[in-house]
């Protein structure tokens, strides 16, 4: 009512949130906390504009002491984002790419220093959680983890936390996928290996019908993938759609004639131990199933497969 609505409830402990609207787009990152009646101010959904949060201690520190530390890399890295262009010379490419991985490795450096200068702090838990939820497992998240306070290792959350980054280790970069037994588009059951494939490069893209990200990015793959030949780059699609709704993928399929090999994970037992909790989510694998990249942008998959020809 007049642009305000209350969602009431408790938490256990301080939490992460973001906004998303059925359109996929995004808030910035916020935090509430267990312990009092606190007020989100929002006015637009923009992932780098962190909502006004009233009587929070929780998003107060991550406001005015973590982001200070990121700001500058934060600028720096939408700089190069906003200067990609596919027309740039392979030089200038990979000194953009380069420049943003190192961009993210000093942001990694400052909250592995954050979490070891402040363990009890849930801002630092959180925001661990989110790297390794975009980025995928790497060893240094889980170092980090156990550099945490007890309390926070032991908490609910925490624990969550710890038993996914423990899972995900076995899916990840340079990783391999495991076999699964998937429903095809002909609605026949069929064992997929990611093994022994005829492209180059394979992105196995898992989405769902309902997904609103995945449907505009949809475009964007069935472009990438109509610029190259099968040889060098192919797509698998893996649906977590359930199997009451296969009338409702195969129909999606069909008036959107999408021509790459799409699969159906009705149980969900491949995303579960990719513990793959939603989409869209993705994996870039070589032709003897090495997982080289996860949870990219198709930018990011775009620059990838122009630097690696």
């Amino acid at each position: 009512v007049n642009n305000n609505f209350k969602i009431e409830g408790t938490i256990e402990e301080s939490h992460a949130f973001r906004f998303i609207a059925n359109t996929g787009d995004i808030s910035g990152l916020f935090f509430l906390d267990n312990n009092s009646k606190q007020s989100v101010l929002l006015d637009s959904l923009d992932i780098l504009i962190t909502p006004k949060i009233i009587n929070s201690e929780t998003n107060k520190e991550y406001v005015e002491v973590y982001l200070p530390l990121i700001e500058n890399l934060s600028i720096e890295d939408k700089q190069l984002k906003d200067s990609w262009n596919s027309s740039l010379p392979d030089s200038l490419k990979i000194k953009i790419q380069q420049g943003r991985k190192r961009i993210r490795n000093e942001k990694d450096d400052i909250l592995f220093n954050y979490i070891k200068n402040n363990p009890n702090s849930y801002v630092g838990m959180w925001l661990l959680a989110e790297n390794f939820t975009i980025y995928g497992y790497k060893d240094e998240y889980h170092s980090a983890f156990n550099g945490l306070s007890p309390k926070l290792k032991t908490s609910f959350s925490g624990s969550k936390i710890n038993e996914k980054m423990t899972n995900s280790s076995i899916s990840a970069i340079n990783g391999s996928l495991p076999d699964a037994e998937l429903f095809e588009f002909d609605n026949t059951r069929t064992n997929l290996t990611f093994k022994n494939l005829t492209s180059k490069y394979t992105l196995i893209d898992f989405w769902a019908t309902y997904c609103g990200p995945c449907i505009r990015e949809i475009p964007n793959i069935l472009k990438l993938y109509n610029s190259t030949n099968r040889d060098y780059f192919n797509v698998l699609a893996i649906s977590i759609d359930s199997k009451k709704d296969f009338e409702k993928w195969n129909t999606f399929i069909i008036n959107n004639n999408l021509p790459w090999k799409q699969f159906l994970d009705e149980e969900g037992e491949l995303s579960k131990k990719l513990m793959i909790n939603s989409v869209p989510a993705n994996f870039l694998i070589d032709s003897n199933g090495k997982i080289l990249l996860k949870n990219f942008s198709i930018d990011e998959l775009k620059e990838f497969l122009e630097l690696n020809q």
